[in-house]
């Protein structure tokens, strides 16, 4: 599963938008210069300077206190901030930005029930929620939330479906709900709608405003998650001509170059990442320890099996907190199984040939 990128995938619901920027409806997205600062915070975020990217939300939110978009840039902003640092620490924080975008929201529509895009962020807060859960695998919670707002969001739909961003919250949605629910297909109400999510995703990054390039993060996990490796390279490629060092869209490179079966360029960006995240003066270890999994399973491909036991040995080295051990359990009980693997496989090499 790509979970580092969905994690990170979940960073949001807006992005920095090349033209559009007034749709077809007349209403233009934000009042007055709150465009302008809307779009700069979402910059910093994909330029992964996070405390820039929190000044022009809180700027926003001092311009104009009650309208839901200072709150929802600022959740996005923290929100990065965590999935970077792959950190929990900052969650109140994002709950609160995005309760004060719903509840801003609705009392804005109270006054202009007609306004799609004040309702297009209440949607979005409640599926940003959503996708927070899901980073933490909660669930439950996770598409509790993700109903709540994909519900408001399918609703808008129909009275604006000339917004194209309504169709990442809702593709996301339904190929996501329909991944984790194979199984169910033959229960009523539980149909396959993946192929109608990727297309939904595909609508919101070509025709967007605010969506662009959050479609791009999402349509790399999902097609990671599909197999689809050529695609996912593509846009990962696409993306880091825009944002050359920005570490999202290197874990979907080096995902996408592995399911390629080029091992050795995809050794090369899972490098550069740990040089990354280990130079961080915020490290609990979850990034390095995903890049020595990942190098551990690179290595075992091109058969070096002395360099893949060592790379899942490196893992043990670090120091984790309970909440960042109990996330890393998956790889570490694979990382164990890699081990065996390429130690049986080491031996083998090493026995003489049977000459009866």
């Amino acid at each position: 599963m790509t979970r580092q990128i969905r994690r990170v995938a979940d960073i949001g619901v807006l992005c920095i938008a090349f033209g559009r920027l007034f749709p077809s409806t007349g209403q233009p997205a934000l009042p007055g210069t709150m465009q302008g600062g809307a779009l700069a915070s979402i910059e910093y975020v994909y330029t992964e300077k996070f405390k820039q990217a929190e000044d022009e939300a809180k700027s926003l939110i001092d311009k104009n206190p009650e309208h839901p978009a200072g709150y929802f840039f600022m959740a996005v902003a923290v929100d990065a901030w965590m999935a970077y640092y792959q950190s929990s620490k900052r969650e109140e924080e994002f709950y609160r930005n995005c309760d004060m975008a719903i509840d801003k929201g609705e009392r804005w529509l109270a006054k202009d029930p007609s306004n799609a895009w004040v309702k297009f962020f209440i949607g979005g807060a409640d599926g940003y929620k959503g996708t927070y859960e899901s980073r933490y695998e909660r669930w439950i919670t996770s598409f509790r939330h993700g109903w709540k707002g994909v519900s408001t969001l399918m609703d808008l739909a129909k009275t604006n479906p000339e917004i194209h961003d309504i169709n990442f919250g809702v593709g996301t949605y339904h190929y996501w709900r329909s991944s984790m629910t194979k199984m169910l297909w033959w229960m009523p109400g539980v149909g396959n709608k993946c192929d109608e999510g990727i297309k939904e995703v595909y609508d919101a990054k070509n025709f967007g405003v605010f969506t662009k390039i959050p479609a791009c993060v999402n349509l790399i996990a999902i097609l990671l998650n599909e197999k689809r490796f050529d695609e996912a390279d593509r846009i990962s490629d696409e993306m880091l001509l825009k944002y050359p060092t920005t570490l999202l869209f290197c874990w979907g490179k080096a995902q996408a170059l592995f399911g390629l079966g080029r091992y050795e360029d995809s050794k090369q960006v899972y490098e550069y990442i740990l040089s990354r995240v280990e130079s961080e003066s915020i490290d609990n270890h979850y990034n390095a320890a995903l890049c020595h999994f990942w190098l551990a399973k690179i290595f075992l491909k091109m058969k070096w099996y002395t360099q893949s036991v060592a790379e899942c040995n490196r893992m043990s080295y670090y120091k984790f907190d309970d909440e960042i051990k109990k996330r890393l359990e998956k790889y570490i009980s694979e990382a164990n199984s890699i081990k065996d693997q390429a130690r049986a496989a080491s031996l083998k090499m090493q026995e003489p040939e049977f000459t009866p």
